[in-house]
């Protein structure tokens, strides 16, 4: 019942409510407008006198104060506190280091601040890095984290809890890193009212001591980093103490202003003399707020800097000669924003590098330059960090920078190379070796690729060795159990191989080590006879010389193949081929006894080149030197009589246009192969004679084959282009490196797998190209590109399967 009593009576008051509000509508929508315009101007009211009595904002870290150089603006004024009202602040004095002071119940026996109430600089009030002991620094929780503490702090203006925090802080002997940067800040602001507003100069060693120190500890705040060092770097310029000789950095300022000590050091040296060398124009460019450094030069900083003063001293070799409109004015804006002062001292009598009037440009420019070569190193160093010290680094370094700093890896793979020598100035040894003296790393199928053998020898160009067989040369890729051939040579011996006495002469020396093979046993005669006729070579230099015994050496343990010789042979004039028959048979013929294998070879040669078999035997009949000693019919039976003198031997001249000897099993000292003695229908004569005729035709002949041969052993190097839509296509895009007619077999065999080795050699002699050259050639470029071979020899011609797909693969990526 009483229930109803109360729900009745809230329904009948609001119901005489309902009936006001739509009585009076007007009345109450007015009242309530009113009110609400009140209320808001209120809350801005409050909000407004809160924004001057607390900062703007608070952050966890303690912010970063505008640059350096921005105006100082005046702090709004405040209303004097309660306790001093109607009367100046009482002058603060400066605590020295050593003095004892209590505040707040917190003992201070480091020194070093203000104490009091205010400090004054050209009328202005400072109160913000005086310790007043007035103001209360009285809390249970201290703000050690500096949270209420605002962009730039002042004691008079923080709360009592970072009031308490900062003299907690200060009477540990400024040692406590837990406290936040705010604290030191408020301690660093003193610093600066001392050394350069009161100019107490006798304290900048000290002051300058104490900044260090806490440099090194608060190492959490790029912001006091940046104040304290150019505090330090002013403080001393003010009290005329040295600063450190400025190192080239890779580090970049964040500041818009040269850094001091880099303006003092040149001021310094641009006093003695108007002309920079290559260390000051680095120091000069690398403190340009506007130089930008790569990545390569930040990376390779060392090998930017050693290739710096080599481009500089090419470029500037007098020096570079700098002039300034003005001597050096320093300026000191305090990070507490209460000062800006001008910096008296003896850097004012030296030009400031800050106001040249010679333009900086060429040295941005070589920067850049030096930047640019170092690209590639860089680009290995990000890819293999550890590969910094290596030998195939060092290919990626300007030569001019390896002999001037050297190369630790490249010193180490001298002297393994030296040891592989024997310390001579030539060696035979096997690719492998050399490889693995070079710490270079093998294809996992162990075969050595074109690649990788040009750049043994760019590695062995810088250490003035030549290599045989050449790759850049003209010679064959060794692989790891061949025969190589080391020597010593400027440069590594570089030679035009297409030079025509050097071609024909190196035709001259596979004929001969294939004729002397021919029998199964090549003789040491046979190989000195070919070094003979190198060192008798016409229109050769000594290096030319040098490297075509080197190949001889080689080639002679490991001759050519056979049967690719004779498929260049077979598709030879008539001419030629007859001429190439007549040199073979004067190699083999020129030994009075011409073996069976030496037959076979000839008559093979003979079959090849599409001639008779009965000519080889009618040649070598004409060619086989007569005995001129008498015939023997019975057997000699000697008597007792007077001894005969023996006739003292005849020894062909030796030829320094060579080297004399290697480290080889076959030796390389030989004497000059002498004729069989004529009989003369003249007087006797003592000694050997030579047939002076006999030996006009010889050379004569030689001669007339030397160019035939050159041509026969050379490389199709421009075979005539077969011009098709797709050739060229693929040419200019994904086959890149391969010509023409030996990109149309790759994509014939790229779409048929497989063809026969006789359908291969008809497509290729009809492009006018030799097949086993094709096949070598697109395997070689294969090797470049895959690291292996993509075609496989024999019956039929086969494309390597997983090949296949990766020739697709790169078609997708250049395509």
């Amino acid at each position: 019942m009483g229930l109803l009593l109360v729900l009745g009576a809230i329904y009948a008051v609001l119901s005489a409510a309902y009936r006001f509000v739509v009585e009076n509508l007007a009345a109450v929508v007015a009242v309530c407008t009113v009110s609400g315009l009140v209320l808001l101007l209120g809350y801005l009211s409050s909000k407004a006198k809160k924004r001057d009595e607390i900062a703007p904002g608070r952050l966890d870290v303690q912010p970063t104060p505008p640059p350096l150089v921005e105006p100082r603006t005046a702090d709004p004024e405040r209303i004097a506190p309660a306790y001093r009202r109607g009367r100046a602040p009482a002058p603060a004095r400066w605590v020295p280091p050593g003095e004892s002071v209590t505040v707040q119940g917190i003992t201070i026996a480091a020194g070093r601040f203000y104490l009091g109430e205010a400090l004054f600089f050209e009328g202005q009030e400072i109160d913000g890095y005086v310790i007043n002991p007035k103001l209360s620094a009285r809390t249970s929780r201290p703000d050690v984290a500096g949270d209420s503490m605002p962009y730039w702090p002042s004691y008079a203006d923080v709360t009592p809890a970072a009031r308490q925090a900062f003299l907690d802080w200060m009477s540990t002997g400024r040692r406590d890193d837990s406290y936040r940067i705010g604290h030191v800040f408020v301690f660093f602001y003193g610093l600066e009212h001392r050394l350069f507003v009161d100019r107490d100069i006798a304290s900048a060693p000290d002051c300058i001591a104490e900044v260090e120190r806490l440099l090194a500890r608060r190492v959490d705040s790029e912001s006091f980093q940046g104040y304290g060092k150019r505090f330090v770097d002013i403080a001393r310029c003010a009290a005329g103490m040295p600063l450190a000789v400025p190192q080239p950095s890779a580090e970049r300022s964040h500041s818009p202003e040269m850094d001091i000590p880099v303006r003092l050091h040149l001021g310094r040296r641009l006093a003695q003399s108007s002309t920079i060398l290559s260390e000051d124009a680095l120091l000069w460019v690398l403190a340009l707020p506007d130089t930008y450094l790569r990545t390569a030069a930040v990376r390779c900083f060392d090998e930017f800097v050693a290739l710096w003063h080599l481009r500089f001293r090419s470029t500037f070799p007098e020096g570079l000669n700098v002039t300034t409109s003005g001597n050096i004015d320093l300026w000191y804006e305090a990070a507490s924003r209460a000062f800006r002062v001008r910096v008296d001292g003896p850097h004012q009598a030296y030009p400031d590098v800050a106001k040249a009037t010679t333009s900086p440009e060429p040295l941005r420019r070589l920067v850049q330059e030096c930047t640019d070569e170092l690209d590639g190193f860089s680009r290995l160093l990000g890819r293999q960090p550890e590969a910094r010290n290596s030998v195939q680094a060092s290919l990626l370094l300007p030569p001019d920078l390896l002999s001037d700093v050297g190369f630790d890896a490249l010193r180490a793979f001298e002297g393994r190379l030296s040891e592989v020598m024997g310390g001579q100035s030539r060696a035979s040894t096997k690719m492998g070796i050399v490889l693995r003296a070079a710490d270079f790393d093998l294809p996992e199928n162990g075969k050595v690729s074109s690649g990788l053998a040009d750049q043994l020898g760019q590695v062995l160009d810088r250490l003035d060795i030549a290599i045989e067989p050449d790759r850049r040369f003209g010679g064959a890729v060794p692989q790891p159990d061949d025969q190589i051939f080391l020597f010593k040579a400027p440069g590594g011996g570089p030679v035009d191989p297409e030079r025509q006495a050097y071609r024909a002469m190196k035709a001259q020396v596979e004929v001969a080590v294939l004729a002397a093979a021919a029998d199964g046993d090549s003789s040491n005669d046979e190989m000195s006879r070919v070094i003979a006729a190198i060192r008798d070579g016409k229109d050769l230099s000594a290096i030319e010389r040098a490297r075509l015994i080197a190949f001889a050496v080689t080639i002679f343990n490991n001759p050519p193949k056979l049967s690719r010789v004779m498929k260049r042979l077979a598709e030879r004039s008539d001419a030629e081929r007859e001429a190439i028959a007549d040199a073979a048979v004067a190699v083999v013929g020129g030994d009075q006894n011409v073996r069976p294998d030496e037959v076979r070879f000839l008559e093979q040669l003979h079959k090849a080149l599409g001639l008779p078999k009965e000519r080889v035997y009618s040649e070598l009949h004409k060619a086989v030197p007569r005995v001129d000693e008498p015939v023997s019919l019975s057997v000699e039976r000697r008597e007792a009589g007077v001894p005969i003198p023996r006739e003292p031997p005849v020894v062909a001249p030796s030829s320094v246009d060579a080297p004399s000897s290697v480290d080889a099993p076959s030796p390389l000292v030989a004497l000059a192969p002498v004729a069989a003695p004529e009989v003369v229908a003249a007087a006797p004569v003592a000694g050997i004679q030579i047939d002076a005729a006999r030996l006009a035709r010889t050379q004569r002949e030689t001669d007339a084959v030397a160019e035939l041969l050159a041509n026969i052993f050379e490389e199709d190097t421009t075979p005539v282009p077969v011009e098709t839509p797709v050739a060229s296509a693929a040419n200019e895009a994904s086959f890149e490196g391969l010509d023409g007619p030996h990109t149309e077999l790759v994509e014939l065999l790229e779409r048929k797998g497989s063809i026969a080795r006789a359908e291969f050699d008809q497509r290729a002699r009809a492009m006018k190209l030799l097949a086993d050259g094709a096949i070598e050639r697109i395997n070689d470029w294969s090797f470049d590109r895959f690291e292996e071979p993509l075609l496989e020899d024999g019956d039929e011609i086969v494309m390597v399967p997983h090949l296949r797909e990766r020739l697709a693969e790169l078609r997708e990526t250049t395509a």
